[in-house]
């Protein structure tokens, strides 16, 4: 009785849920599902998965594969792989949860192919609020090299899918419920095997009319519809795109796993990433900026407490301990497991929950709320609550009806062909007009003057869907009019910016007059959007003269201007947009804003990691290379570390001239631009050289790096400059076990960088040369004691 009656007190101190889940797909089943999305008409498409850890790999079940998985940079190389290594006959017996699964009598890289991922349909056809009826809307997506169906999005009568390593969109067109039109709108995606659930999800539709998404660690090696290439093999991001596939960007990067972004009120981006499975670490709530890089790599999770990640506290909030200054670090370390993420969008009239964010946590089956408030350049979580507990919820998505539902997986990771979609209302009350436009296909017509009325409605999905076809009515001087009139209210006049910026991102607009005058607007806000899509815009070319639709000198002018104000946020706009226009660099030579510019107290501008990154963003995109050096060998710290870092972001050769830098973080900066993941090639034996004679200033995570790069080296003289380092430690040096074990190493470095985890393949070193050089500097040291 004594442990049922402590159950019983434990009870009476729970919370009250604050939402009541109802089970909308009623008495069907909806096997495994991942996310769900829904039309206009209120159906539902939701993207199933049979082929975790079955057709799409877990690599701890192949322990064996993982340096060659590390090594790998595309789909095309993972595919050379599979074929490779489970080629017909090779295997012996299935491994793990790879098997023999067409029963062709092998297993082999064939059986990847034989399990399918589902769109499935759901409707309620008799509008009694529970679904009625099931069908395959599509199915497919089992390549060798295919994920799972981990996200779905419904926008403009096409549903999009991503399943690595490819984002899809389907369409109905002959209104039978199942996809005939299937177009590819970008591929690239999933390079490595990496861990089961890691995949591609998280489709949006963002404020600005593009599609959203994520990609887990497995990263991507992608070129664009432009033939731009994007290459990020080793790191989850966030990407976005047009509809139809043109533009495609990486927009951050340097996640693991995030399986949801949220945009708020004002369009900031906002995710809650998983945490790398180390004692102590914690997943992590992030601020999201365009260019940024949160630390993250897929080899992190095999150095486990030995990575740059956990020894570089890269994962801890702003301020730790050798943390690197060119990441954007967490709000907070919060969550476990976060799964589905939604941002309440304001059509709540009542209730807790308005201007919430709502999170799902996987497996834990707790769903918390919280609000996000503006503190100095970033922000801070409050009124973090669980408001559910019980369910395993996951993907969530709104419908037109106001309601959230999520996808339940029931049970634990392992598949068993169960699942359920789950409904909850936000608030008793919810604003009818959004029910009503958000029903209507957006090729519906609408009073153009209704629209404009709309840009203002509570409900920032009615605000975004009236900019969207606002856009397609060509009305981009009504817009910006809205934009311009301060009588107007603050989302209206925001909403009209973003959908004058989808004309002038398409290259639609005749002219930008009136943009100069509204860059000095009273709103800070204002201004910050507006200065975001300016970035969209066009520079002319440096031989000619600016042409109406692009961007001019008064203009420019007014941009660096914005560099001067107080307010944190204004600044970090200013200098992603300066960066992304190239501003000086690529055109409008006579507005290039001199570096002064960006600063207004260096030393604090340094410690606000957000604003940090923004203004990186607009030195490396504007100054020049000679001028960046120059700054960074001056004689002011906080200038100089800024200086570095822009020219870490170009990945410039003139780093190696900074290796005698009498300031820590320029030290610290460069050496981990020149030694990190690709680095810089060119500056690589210059930060060999310094381990002979190591800057006073230089820190242990840099010292831990040029002694590293001595054994990539592998020289005779290489070899040389760390045993003479070892020689001249006392036997407390912090570094020196490490160093022995680099000299041991010398003949047959690891395939897995002991520093930062890559996959590297070196030449057969002969072992004659490499003794005599040890031996020489001292043969009576037991660890150097190599066969000549």
């Amino acid at each position: 009785m004594r442990p049922l009656l402590a159950l019983l007190g434990l009870a009476t101190f729970l919370p009250a849920a604050e939402v009541k889940p109802v089970k909308w797909s009623g008495t069907l089943n909806v096997p495994d599902p991942t996310s769900v999305t829904f039309d206009e008409a209120g159906n539902a498409y939701v993207a199933s998965t049979t082929r975790r850890k079955v057709g799409d790999l877990d690599i701890r079940e192949h322990t064996l594969w993982i340096p060659d998985d590390v090594g790998l940079t595309s789909p095309a190389e993972k595919l050379a792989f599979y074929q490779r290594e489970l080629a017909p006959g090779k295997l012996k017996a299935g491994r793990g949860s790879l098997k023999d699964h067409n029963k062709d009598g092998s297993v082999d890289w064939k059986d990847l192919t034989f399990h399918q991922e589902r769109i499935y349909k759901l409707t309620d056809t008799d509008r009694d609020g529970v679904a009625d009826k099931i069908t395959v809307f599509a199915e497919g997506f089992n390549s060798p090299v295919s994920g799972i169906a981990a996200g779905v999005l419904y926008f403009d009568g096409w549903v999009y899918v991503t399943a690595i390593p490819d984002l899809w969109r389907l369409k109905d067109a002959d209104g039978d419920g199942v996809a005939e039109l299937k177009e590819l709108v970008a591929t690239g995606f999933g390079g490595h095997i990496a861990y089961a659930g890691h995949d591609m999800h998280g489709l949006r539709l963002g404020p600005d009319g593009r599609i959203y998404w994520t990609v887990g660690d497995k990263g991507g090696q992608v070129t664009s519809r432009e033939g731009r290439r994007f290459f990020f093999p080793h790191e989850g991001a966030v990407l976005r795109c047009e509809p139809d596939g043109q533009g495609f960007e990486v927009f951050a990067r340097g996640i693991r796993n995030t399986q949801e972004i949220a945009f708020d009120t004002f369009g900031n981006v906002f995710g809650v990433d998983n945490d790398g499975d180390q004692p102590k670490e914690r997943e992590r709530l992030m601020y999201l900026l365009e260019g940024s890089d949160s630390g993250w790599r897929n080899q992190h999770q095999y150095q486990k407490t030995a990575s740059r990640w956990m020894r570089e506290n890269q994962w801890m909030p702003a301020g730790a301990p050798d943390q690197p200054l060119s990441i954007t670090p967490p709000i907070a370390n919060y969550s476990d497991g976060p799964a589905g993420f939604l941002f309440e969008p304001g059509h709540a009239l009542d209730g807790s929950l308005r201007g919430h964010f709502i999170l799902d946590q996987f497996p834990n089956g707790k769903m918390d709320a919280f609000t996000l408030e503006p503190v100095a350049d970033g922000f801070r979580m409050t009124g973090l609550r669980t408001i559910h507990a019980g369910l395993m919820g996951i993907g969530m998505s709104w419908a037109p009806d106001g309601r959230a539902y999520f996808a339940d997986w029931i049970g634990g990771y392992p598949l068993d062909g169960k699942g359920a979609i789950w409904r909850f209302d936000i608030a008793a009350r919810t604003d009818p007009v959004s029910a009503e436009i958000l029903s209507l296909p957006l090729a519906a017509p609408l009073p153009r003057e209704r629209l404009l009325g709309l840009l203002g409605h509570p409900d920032q999905r009615v605000r975004v869907n009236a900019s969207l076809r606002l856009d397609r009515l060509g009305a981009w001087p009504e817009l910006f009019a809205v934009a311009r009139d301060p009588r107007q209210p603050l989302l209206a006049r925001i909403h009209a910016l973003w959908g004058w910026g989808m004309g002038l991102r398409h290259g639609k607009l005749a002219d930008l007059r009136g943009v100069a005058d509204l860059l000095g607007d009273e709103s800070d806000e204002i201004r910050v959007q507006l200065l975001k899509v300016l970035g969209e815009g066009r520079l002319p070319p440096r031989e000619r003269l600016t042409k109406e639709g692009e961007i001019d000198d008064l203009i420019a002018t007014k941009v660096v201007a914005q560099l001067a104000s107080k307010n944190p946020r204004v600044r970090i706009q200013a200098g992603l947009t300066l960066g992304r226009l190239r501003i000086g660099e690529d055109g409008l030579r006579s507005s290039r804003p001199p570096a002064a510019a960006f600063f207004q107290d260096a030393s604090v501008d340094l410690k606000m990691p957000w604003l940090r990154h923004g203004l990186v963003v607009g030195l490396a995109g504007t100054q020049t290379e000679a001028e960046l050096l120059s700054l960074a060998q001056g004689a002011e710290a906080a200038k100089a570390t800024f200086a570095t870092l822009a020219l870490a972001r170009r990945r410039s050769p003139a780093l190696a001239q900074l290796l005698a830098s009498p300031h820590r973080d320029v030290l610290n900066e460069a050496v981990r631009a020149i030694h990190d993941d690709e680095g810089v090639p060119a500056a690589q034996e210059a930060l060999a050289a310094i381990v002979a004679n190591p800057p006073s200033a230089l820190p242990t995570t840099a010292l831990r790096r040029a002694l590293n790069q001595n054994l990539r080296l592998g020289t005779p003289a290489a070899a040389a400059r760390v045993l003479s380092w070892i020689q001249a430690q006392p036997e407390t040096a912090e570094l020196l076990p490490e160093a022995l074990q680099l000299l041991l190493l010398f003949p047959t470095p690891p395939r897995l960088d002991l520093v930062d985890g890559t996959a590297r393949r070196y030449a057969e070193r002969p072992l004659g040369p490499l003794g005599a050089a040890i031996g020489a500097g001292q043969p009576d040291c037991l660890p150097c004691r190599i066969p000549r």
